[in-house]
């Protein structure tokens, strides 16, 4: 397999393992793209589509949708994934800096600059127009040189218009907080088609320069390259990078937009980007996420918080063995597989889960015999080894999320633990377990 170095070289290590679906057919970016995608995410492919209706470029979506390409995308094992990423939070490497990169082969500026012209998809039937979901934000504080890396939709407005909608506890948003009691802008630029270690650094929780930790996953040093008209410093093998500025005391509606929670947000009174620049690399491709999918969860729920999910769970029980937040749970919902010792250990355990983040809602711990990758296996476990009025518990009044469903305004909801591990009591000890084959012998 090819060493990934960039989108391109992640598309290729993909096509090579059989996780990537690519057609020759013209597609349209208004509703079909995203439609592609939804229909591909089960079978856990990424879509690369080279010909989009009306447009130069082509899209490629669903990268991470799945534990396999992430696997692949980190270089490690799907059961290695959580404690790997725990230790490059622990061992940051700072980017080098590069005096020109593929990024800037081509460069809009002025009256140049079309963000139209980009291939941004409307993915979901009721989405409100083409939105940027596959950008990541690079932002910097106004007095200093801490910069940050984070996820935000942006909805295209015009030529030269984008509204963005900011996350109240985003690094970004102290940012833009600081220029905006300036009377500032807070200039910004948005990488689009990255190295995916770029990707999943974008969605960790760091205080520091997140291109570090892209730098820790690959061993090495990430390549930044100074923007064109701000000092933002970028990935230097992106596919596209917009730069631009989010004007100050400026707000227009975006959205809606199919959020992770599996239901369309309401219009957003959001901040304004003026853009100021467009660059490329040759041939680029359009990288983006369907809002709502499997990929836009692992990216915002799962990959940044397995790591404190098994730190957590483990400093209560030195039997946890592995951890999984789903991305079929919308974010909402964790898996821990124990070796039991003690018969109150999962309620303990589960517990500790809750405390991890306020999104999680609910817990289920199974014994070590039970694959938490696996739904089938999870729901067996909880078919044969709950007692309900003895394994299932509630914590009432726990603070949640907001844009959880059975939540109020505020977050505040109630937090269900299922012990779904085998009882000491139980008539049924030994599981059926058939010997694996290798089919490949009777071919």
């Amino acid at each position: 397999m090819n060493q990934i170095g960039d989108l391109k070289t992640f598309l290729q290590a993909l096509k090579e393992r059989d996780l990537l679906f690519t057609t020759e057919k013209e597609v349209d970016w208004n509703h079909e793209i995203g439609s592609l995608i939804a229909t591909l995410e089960p079978s856990g492919r990424a879509g690369y589509f080279p010909h989009v209706k009306d447009k130069q470029f082509g899209v490629c979506g669903n990268l991470l949708g799945s534990m396999d390409s992430i696997a692949v995308a980190l270089g490690c094992e799907k059961e290695e994934i959580t404690d790997f990423l725990a230790k490059c939070l622990d061992r940051p490497i700072k980017p080098q800096i590069v005096e020109s990169a593929p990024c800037q082969a081509y460069i809009q500026t002025g009256d140049q600059v079309d963000v139209t012209k980009l291939p941004v998809p409307v993915h979901a039937p009721k989405d409100g127009g083409p939105i940027i979901t596959g950008g990541v934000i690079v932002s910097k504080e106004l007095h200093g040189t801490r910069q940050n890396l984070s996820f935000q939709r942006m909805h295209v407005k015009g030529k030269d218009k984008i509204s963005i909608m900011i996350n109240e506890w985003r690094h970004l948003k102290e940012f833009y907080n600081e220029a905006e009691a300036e009377g500032k802008p807070l200039p910004i630029a948005i990488s689009i088609g990255a190295d995916p270690v770029v990707y999943v650094g974008a969605g960790l929780r760091y205080d520091g320069d997140e291109m570090e930790i892209a730098g820790a996953i690959r061993g090495r040093p990430m390549q930044v390259v100074k923007c064109i008209t701000n000092d933002i410093y970028v990935p230097a093998e992106s596919q596209f990078v917009i730069e631009g500025e989010i004007l100050p005391n400026t707000r227009e509606l975006e959205g809606p937009l199919g959020e992770f929670t599996g239901h369309y947000s309401a219009p957003w009174n959001s901040p304004v980007i003026h853009v100021t620049a467009i660059t490329h690399c040759a041939d680029p491709i359009y990288q983006t996420i369907n809002g709502a999918s499997f990929e836009h969860i692992n990216l915002g729920n799962v990959l940044p918080r397995e790591p404190l999910l098994k730190k957590f769970t483990s400093y209560v029980s030195s039997g946890v063995l592995d951890v999984h937040i789903p991305p079929y749970g919308s974010g909402f919902l964790a898996l821990v597989r124990l070796r039991k010792k003690n018969p109150g250990e999962p309620k303990n355990v589960a517990l500790a889960a809750m405390m991890t983040y306020v999104n999680i809602k609910n817990v289920i711990v199974v014994d070590e015999d039970v694959d938490i990758y696996n739904p089938a296996d999870v729901m067996w476990a909880v078919s044969n080894r709950v007692v309900p009025e003895r394994d299932i518990f509630y914590v009432p009044n726990a603070q949640g999320h907001e844009l959880d469903p059975c939540s109020d305004e505020r977050g505040v909801q109630t937090k269900m633990g299922i012990d779904a591990t085998l009882n000491e009591e139980s008539r049924c000890l030994e599981r059926v377990r058939y010997p694996k084959v290798d089919l490949s012998q009777y071919v």
